[in-house]
């Protein structure tokens, strides 16, 4: 039988078929893997992100909040980690050559995927100890920036072959320096920190590009087991880690032995950065309102660099004010406190204290009372006299503080007096409330409420609950915007938002805001800064609020430094307000309980008004004294204190501001002017002498006050007739008076400033002065209608006279009779300062308990004049008013004396007057 064909086959041949099965069967098997792969990556890459877009996505970073100077870092917002993203060459080469080392030592030639990394990984972590990871970084990074929360957590076949399709897509989009850079700013590194610059700050307090070999060693070691390695809580397991990181870098070729042991053997010294909150307050007030105005998102992770207005050194001032006085107010049941500081020039918040301490929760020091709502006692006052004034009042309008009931609502002071005419000056500088009242109630509620919200208060709003007591504190404001409401008034009326930020910049340097200046709006009205002025002029004026506060209050700065300043006290001494200002800063403060409780006896001047002058001292050392600038729509004139009215024949005149065209004239629903004879107390007669006839101006009382004035001793018209004169004198010879009489000042008597002339003029007369013992011409002082007997024929300023020798000449002209002419010779110096008392006379013989005009001529320089009564002391005036009130109590006979003293505090005394009290 033939064999068969397969028989017939020589092995050759069927080694051949053979080899040509194993081809096809190979081929086969390719083209089902191409098929099953292709399969697999259709599958596995639907919804994977696209590489591109690690090119536009950027890594949350940072944010940081800095003072003013750009360079005091205040805090750092990191919910989400801290990280600061760096460029690649200012990564030192060691701590690159470090991570490629242990995270990827074929990270320079893989296409983003190591099939011999992931067996090297599987063999060196066989021990259990991880030694090496299985994922390139490149994988890591598609891992830990592309893939969701949720993917990057999954421990599946499903995430690996995802995450290698991806990374080898990313391989051929980007190079490997972009690669690696993403990397090394997005890793974690632990304790909060995210990429190599935080981790740098976070455990050796030095930026990346200083790390040495031995500390980039430790750093690159820490991604695989960040929270087990960690350096801070286990030195020993990352002093291992960095054995591991730098024996590999021996391995693959990047150190030499003797490099490696060196950097094993350099010790560490770890420098934690710490998480700290300097002047919390501020920097929440910051982050709020960065959260408002650009969210949350981009605030918390968009690494913005955030330039502040707050200056540390007057914050650290405001910040030691506050607990100083605290701690000395503790016996008073006083345990909080809070400070605004404002720069007027532009509106910019220099420090915000928002506590007495922050971290005392007893106090509920966290809360900011800066921004909390509190009643401001008599703090509102200004705005009300502000509308006043912008409304037609003066300085000088006359405010009746007497018993007064507005349906049913009855104010009281707070010294639970009253105290007659007041003019508007004495009344805000004093702040008595029945007059505040008053002023309200001419200006009008809803006038008011519109002007403090123009101002800045965001308060006050529900308008049907207040009523004039608003006045007096019954509502509630915040310190920050009261204290911005008076930025209006240092700033000539013109109110301008508060600025708390200077600059904001993303992290790629793009300006999100920038602050410019403001010029503001002006709420006061056309004579805004004239009413400002005004209001600036009386809060400054020591001597107008002395008769209330005494003349080294708080309120009143050292070197007598210009300031402007109003306190407030609420109700049982629940609050204690003062905010004031100088040209240079406006600083609030508050003092009371987080809980409302009331203090004991701590007012305005006494709590808030002492940190209010502390500030203010520390923050103006070394700064020239300033004066508050008037603006020109003012215009001076004198006028009598007694009715706000210009008076030649005044006792004690004084200067006033007045918005131009509004100087007082006599109202007669207001004022009465009738010709007393003798002392002042009858009606001149037709038999009255012509030299004791006198035209004086009186203040009449409102209908409400009439009741009250009688036991008040405030000056009233009298009415009774004078009693005919006797027809001789004691001695028997017919009376005789001169026409024409200057008693003050004498001849040869030295003068300088504004001189008081006082004597005899019985007609008309005419006041003058001229050069020299022989004038050649003469300046008229003032012309005068007459009847002066030992009084006040003038005031004469020397001011802008130079040194040297005056004539003055009186000339008065009586009907049928020659004129009558005097002259007294003066010499004019400036530097030298003498006193004398006008008034009382000597032997002057007064009533018991009447009130006195004490009353001092004084020239050359002083800062305010002391009036002594049996050498004690009765008042202080400024050198301005010279003069002061006292009643005359006890009977006998009485020493007075008048102390001018000097800025040096030397002590120039008069001669003394004795007087006689029946």
């Amino acid at each position: 039988m033939a064999p068969s064909s397969a028989a017939r086959r020589s092995p050759l041949a069927l080694l051949g078929l053979t080899v040509v099965r194993l081809m096809e069967a190979a081929l086969l098997l390719v083209i089902v893997g191409a098929i099953c792969g292709f399969a697999l990556y259709r599958v596995y890459s639907r919804d994977l992100p696209d590489p591109a877009l690690l090119g536009t996505l950027r890594p949350f970073e940072t944010t940081r909040i800095y003072a003013r100077d750009g360079q005091t870092l205040l805090y750092q917002l990191f919910d989400a980690g801290q990280r600061t993203v760096v460029s690649l060459d200012t990564i030192p080469w060691g701590l690159r050559a470090a991570t490629v080392a242990v995270e990827d030592a074929n990270f320079a030639s893989n296409p983003g995927v190591d099939l011999r990394g992931i067996v090297r990984a599987l063999y060196l972590n066989r021990s259990g100890q991880v030694m090496s990871g299985g994922s390139t970084i490149t994988q890591q990074l598609v891992r830990n920036v592309l893939f969701s929360p949720a993917e990057r957590s999954e421990q599946s076949y499903r995430r690996k072959i995802r995450e290698a399709i991806l990374a080898f897509r990313l391989s051929r989009e980007f190079s490997k320096e972009q690669i690696l850079t993403l990397y090394l700013n997005q890793v974690y590194y632990g304790n909060m920190a995210y990429g190599v610059e935080a981790a740098a700050q976070s455990y050796f307090g030095k930026h990346a590009h200083d790390l040495s070999l031995a500390e980039a060693a430790v750093l690159a070691g820490l991604p695989q087991s960040p929270t087990d390695l960690n350096p801070f809580t286990n030195p020993g397991g990352a002093k291992a880690r960095q054995k591991i990181v730098l024996d590999l870098m021996l391995k693959q070729g990047y150190l030499n032995r003797e490099q490696a042991d060196a950097a094993l053997r350099e010790p560490l010294t770890l420098r934690p950065s710490g998480v700290t909150i300097k002047y919390p307050h501020w920097v929440f007030y910051i982050r709020d309102l960065l959260e408002k105005q650009y969210g949350p998102e981009l605030v918390s992770r968009g690494g913005l660099r955030v330039i502040t207005t707050l200056d540390p050194a007057i914050q650290d001032i405001a910040e030691q004010a506050t607990r100083d006085h605290i701690a000395a107010l503790q016996a008073q049941h006083a345990t909080n406190a809070g400070v605004i500081v404002i720069d007027p020039h532009t509106n910019e918040i220099l420090a915000m204290v928002g506590s007495a301490d922050y971290n005392n929760a007893a106090i509920d020091g966290q809360v900011n009372v800066t921004l909390a709502d509190r009643q401001p006692g008599s703090s509102l006052k200004p705005l009300i006299y502000a509308q006043a004034l912008e409304n037609g009042w003066t300085p000088a309008t006359i405010i009746w503080d007497t018993p007064t009931d507005f349906n049913g609502y009855k104010p009281q002071n707070y010294d639970n007096t009253f105290h007659g005419p007041q003019r508007l000056r004495m009344a805000l500088a004093g702040s008595l409330n029945i007059p505040a009242v008053k002023t309200l109630s001419f200006v009008g509620l809803d006038t008011f409420l519109n002007l403090a919200h123009r101002m800045g208060i965001t308060t006050l709003q529900d308008r049907a609950r207040y009523g004039l007591a608003v006045a007096l504190g019954a509502g509630e404001v915040k310190l920050l915007d009261l204290t911005t409401a008076y930025t209006a008034l240092a700033n000539g009326g013109m109110a301008r938002p508060t600025i708390p930020l200077q600059r904001v910049t993303t992290s790629h340097g793009e300006v999100l805001f920038s602050a410019t200046p403001v010029s503001g709006t002006q709420v006061l009205g056309p004579h805004g800064p004239d009413v400002a002025y005004q209001i600036t002029n009386i809060l400054s004026d020591n001597a107008a609020r002395t008769p209330i506060f005494g003349p080294h209050s708080v309120l009143h700065l050292p070197d007598d430094r210009p300031a402007a300043v109003k306190t407030g006290t609420s109700d049982d001494y629940r609050n204690s307000w003062a905010i004031g200002w100088t040209p240079d800063l406006v600083v609030g403060a508050w003092v009371g309980n987080s809980d409302n409780t009331p203090m004991q006896k701590v007012a305005g001047s006494n709590g808030a008004g002492t940190i209010w002058n502390t500030i203010m001292q520390q923050t103006h050392i070394g700064k020239p004294l300033q004066p508050f600038k008037p603006p020109p729509g003012l215009e001076d004139a004198t006028i009598c204190p007694m009715t706000g009215l210009p008076d030649p024949g005044c006792a004690n005149p004084v200067v006033e501001h007045f918005i131009r065209g509004t100087v007082p004239k006599a109202d007669s629903g207001q004022y009465v002017t009738v010709t007393v004879g003798g002392d002042g107390s009858c009606l001149a007669t037709d038999a009255t002498p012509l030299t004791e006839r006198q035209r004086r101006t009186f203040l009449l009382p409102p209908n409400d006050a009439h009741g009250w004035v009688p036991s008040s001793h405030i000056p009233q018209p009298p009415t009774v007739a004078c009693a005919p004169p006797a027809a001789a004198s004691a001695t028997g010879e017919p009376t005789s008076i001169v026409a024409a009489a200057i008693t003050t000042p004498r001849s040869g008597d030295t003068i300088g400033g504004t001189l008081i002339i006082q004597g005899n003029a019985q007609g008309p007369y005419e006041l003058d002065y001229g050069s020299g013992a022989s004038p050649a011409t003469w300046t008229t002082i003032v012309s005068g209608i007459g009847g002066v007997a030992n009084g006040l024929l003038g005031q004469w300023n020397t001011d802008a006279l130079p040194r040297g020798s005056y004539t003055l000449r009186l000339q008065v002209t009586l009907p049928g009779s020659p004129q009558q002419e005097v002259r007294v010779a003066v010499v004019v110096d400036h530097d030298k300062t003498t006193l004398r008392l006008l008034q009382p006379l000597p032997d002057q013989v007064i009533k018991q308990t009447t009130v006195v005009t004490l009353q001092a001529a004084l020239t050359g320089p002083a800062s305010h004049i002391e009036f002594l009564v049996d050498d004690q002391l009765v008042g202080t005036a400024a050198t301005g008013e010279q003069s002061v009130l006292w009643t005359a109590v006890a009977p006998g006979r009485h020493t007075v004396v008048a102390v001018a003293v000097t800025a040096d505090n030397g002590r120039i005394s008069s001669p003394p007057v004795v007087i006689r009290v029946e």
